[in-house]
């Protein structure tokens, strides 16, 4: 009889256990819609590539959240009946220069998101004269909204912030063996492209820093 009723109170234990584990949710994240330009035509593809793994290595590393395909994010989005949103545009001045909260809420619900992070980045390449020769510059600037589906409010909003800026700066000097760890490469030299996707990464990096640290929310209404 004991050994009966020792087993029903392990067997009990566990449907416990059980239950906590099913009861642990990982958050899941739409990063889109997302736009990219350069003051150059030909928006730079693989800086663009770095951008975007850099957002979701971030919220995949940093914040443990389950980041949503850009297939089911297209297609929620066409499904939702909103003007498409290139990834690219030619000129820095046709980045979207503001945020529908509303719509991005909606398009959280029917993706399936708990979160829905958006945003642009534009880079400015330029060559300055250093010594004997020319030297290639770039610094990116970085818009982006974070919106909380479930509760329907503005978590994080950050405009204009640059890489250049200290801000950015000091979250790159205290982010870089972070980032190693995460597999991605702290480019250096070269021609135009290392350039840019160090400073994207810097950008990125320090305008969603005090999301993860800490939420300021605003009600959508």
């Amino acid at each position: 009889m004991l050994l009966r009723n020792t087993f029903v109170v392990v067997m009990l234990v566990f449907a416990v256990h059980l239950t906590s584990i099913a009861q642990v949710k990982v958050p899941r994240v739409a990063i889109y819609p997302w736009t990219f330009a350069e003051n150059e035509r030909g928006t730079n593809t693989t800086a663009v590539n770095t951008a975007q793994d850099v957002l979701r290595k971030l919220f995949e590393q940093r914040g443990g959240y389950e980041v949503i395909s850009d297939a089911a994010c297209r297609r929620a989005w066409i499904e939702l009946g909103f003007p498409e949103q290139p990834l690219t545009v030619e000129e820095l001045g046709q980045l979207p220069t503001s945020f529908d909260a509303k719509r991005l809420l909606e398009f959280g619900k029917k993706v399936g998101a708990d979160y829905v992070c958006s945003g642009t980045l534009g880079w400015r390449v330029r060559s300055v004269w250093v010594g004997l020769g020319p030297k290639t510059k770039a610094d990116a600037t970085v818009s982006v909204i974070i919106v909380d589906v479930n509760n329907s409010e503005i978590v994080h909003e950050v405009r204009d912030l640059n890489s250049a800026s200290t801000r950015a700066e000091k979250w790159y000097e205290s982010a870089g063996a972070l980032l190693v760890s995460w597999g991605i490469t702290l480019f250096s030299g070269g021609p135009k492209t290392p350039h840019m996707q160090n400073a994207a990464i810097k950008a990125l990096g320090a305008a969603t820093d005090e999301f993860f640290a800490t939420k300021t929310k605003k009600k959508i209404e």
